[in-house]
């Protein structure tokens, strides 16, 4: 269990690659806190949720998944999570966990979207699955990146999230840091400078109430999972090792799932492939 939780949290420390064309942004409040999105493009809506620690234009403009669905005709929509990005920030925990999933709801309500597309990578896979099994009127499709089902026991996750929250709140993400180069001993200069690399970024007080909130997020049935009837794709990269299991553990519970296994990526490297999958699954599906 350990394993896959490191595995989410991995990207956090990787370099953006150079960014897209630039998208005009905008915002709207959601139950007291701004939530900042882009909307490029026309046809059937696509929602898209970036990653712990991440922004949409870390993880949706720069690796080219936001034109890439505007050229083949569809509209494209990337949120900043709360405590995330240019979105508000609360300090609070209570602010987050199925705040952030009711986010995408009012999203779809601000723009009068009645279904969407979701897309989520790592955390964003994890807010999409409390919307399949929530509000799954509001889905026409789900696909997860670098995401399965957790299964039942959250212990692991809940005794990480804690320690991860802990640190951040002091500024010091060396435990994110000594896990994610599980495979390699950084030294001191280099921990030191991936931290503040992270923190340069983020809200250390944000990203620690974030932290505290997630196992509520994975908090996802079997049952209601065997319940849902939308089509779901989950692509993983064949050395995101981690993932891989939990994808599998996702086939056992929703029927169909259809599974695309990215070769030569990881969990950091799996965003920017993932287009092309993506695509032809959205191809598809009815467009009215």
């Amino acid at each position: 269990m350990t394993g896959r939780i490191i595995a989410f949290l991995a990207f956090v420390l990787i370099a953006a690659p150079a960014r897209s064309q630039p998208t005009a942004p905008a915002s709207f409040d959601s139950n007291g806190v701004q939530i900042q999105y882009v909307d490029k493009g026309s046809g059937v809506p696509v929602v898209l949720l970036h990653g712990f620690t991440g922004s949409y234009a870390r993880h949706w403009e720069a690796a080219g998944v936001i034109d890439a669905l505007q050229t083949a005709g569809y509209r494209a929509i990337a949120m900043d999570c709360r405590g995330h990005g240019q979105s508000g920030k609360p300090h609070d925990p209570g602010q987050y966990g199925l705040e952030m999933v009711l986010d995408v709801v009012r999203l779809l309500d601000h723009l009068h979207i009645d279904r969407a597309h979701i897309v989520g990578y790592s955390m964003g896979g994890a807010i999409a699955n409390q919307l399949l099994v929530r509000y799954p009127a509001r889905v026409r499709t789900a696909t997860l990146l670098g995401a399965g089902w957790e299964g039942a026991d959250l212990t692991a996750i809940t005794s990480l999230m804690t320690e991860l929250a802990d640190s951040f709140a002091k500024r010091d993400a060396s435990p994110l840091v000594s896990r994610v180069n599980s495979g390699s001993t950084p030294s001191a200069a280099e921990v030191k400078a991936m931290s503040d690399a992270l923190f340069a970024r983020n809200d250390a007080e944000a990203l620690a109430a974030v932290a505290r909130s997630m196992p509520v997020l994975f908090d996802v049935p079997a049952d209601r999972l065997r319940a849902v009837a939308v089509p779901v794709l989950a692509i993983v990269g064949d050395k995101d090792t981690p993932n891989v299991p939990a994808v599998k553990r996702m086939a056992t519970v929703v029927r169909g799932l259809e599974v695309v296994e990215l070769p030569g990526a990881d969990h950091a490297t799996s965003v920017r492939p993932s287009a092309k999958p993506l695509i032809a699954f959205l191809n598809k599906q009815p467009r009215n």
